[in-house]
């Protein structure tokens, strides 16, 4: 029976704001207040099952501009088109990834944290970016940009040159936070973040440089859909491990934060 205590508590994640009611012992009921259950295994799987589906689709789709073939609603499931599918679940996934921030950024306020700040601040970061992601405010910033500056090649994109900007200034502000973290959850951060950083930007430099437009290589083109195709799931990626990271980190400082875990 222990054993199986062990591996519930291993897996399991129960959050509440009271005390929490162990469905281990039904009969304790000290409290009526409900827990939220997050298994960290089924959690991964579903994550990286929904992201494999969007880009067995999203080849499909890329396999069907190659071949010359149109089904209908098409366009809905390409990585590279703004109103589709895959964007509304990257908005998912950030929007997700802010809603752990902000229990987590509650928690640290709660019991007057040196870094609460820092947590509350990812949260309303990672919020913006989830609606960003819906309505692409950055892509406002492409064409004055261009036009003005004659921004071309890797640079093509150049809101790229403002979110380098932001990454760097981020770190620099982060050090200390980051440096706090333990060894495992340095890790896993810096990993989520590389990962996701490689795809918003490094990729689409890359996907810059071999946009060409009417006059060259097109957007449909296979090279392009390739690194399109490549830019997205890593985005999708690094954000699904920041979330599993965030719910690992929720468990382990749980008495700390008084969460409650079976």
């Amino acid at each position: 029976m222990q054993n199986i205590k062990s591996q519930v508590a291993e897996d399991q994640v129960y959050l509440s704001p009271g005390l929490a009611v162990n469905p281990l012992y039904p009969n304790n009921t000290k409290s009526n207040k409900m827990a939220v259950k997050v298994n960290i295994p089924s959690l991964s799987k579903y994550l990286m099952t929904a992201i494999a589906l969007l880009v067995v689709l999203n080849i499909l789709v890329v396999i069907s501009y190659q071949l010359g073939i149109e089904f209908p609603a098409r366009d809905k499931f390409y990585f590279d088109r703004e109103d589709s599918l895959p964007t509304y679940y990257s908005a998912l996934l950030l929007f997700g990834s802010a809603l752990v921030l902000s229990i987590i950024a509650f928690l640290k306020r709660k019991e007057k944290d040196s870094f609460a700040v820092h947590w509350t601040i990812l949260s309303f970061i990672f919020l913006a970016l989830s609606i960003d992601e819906a309505v692409s405010f950055h892509e406002y910033l492409i064409e004055p940009l261009r036009a003005n500056f004659q921004l071309d090649g890797a640079l093509r994109f150049p809101w790229v040159i403002a979110g380098g900007l932001f990454v760097l200034v981020f770190a620099f502000s982060y050090l200390k936070f980051f440096l706090a973290l333990s060894k495992n959850m340095k890790i896993l951060f810096f990993m989520s973040a590389a990962i996701y950083v490689l795809g918003v930007i490094g990729f689409e430099m890359i996907g810059g440089s071999i946009y060409k437009g009417s006059t060259g290589v097109s957007d449909t083109s296979l090279l392009y859909m390739v690194v399109m195709t490549t830019e997205e799931t890593l985005e999708m990626l690094g954000i699904s491990l920041f979330i599993i990271t965030l719910v690992k980190y929720i468990k382990s400082y749980t008495p700390k934060l008084k969460l409650y875990f079976d």
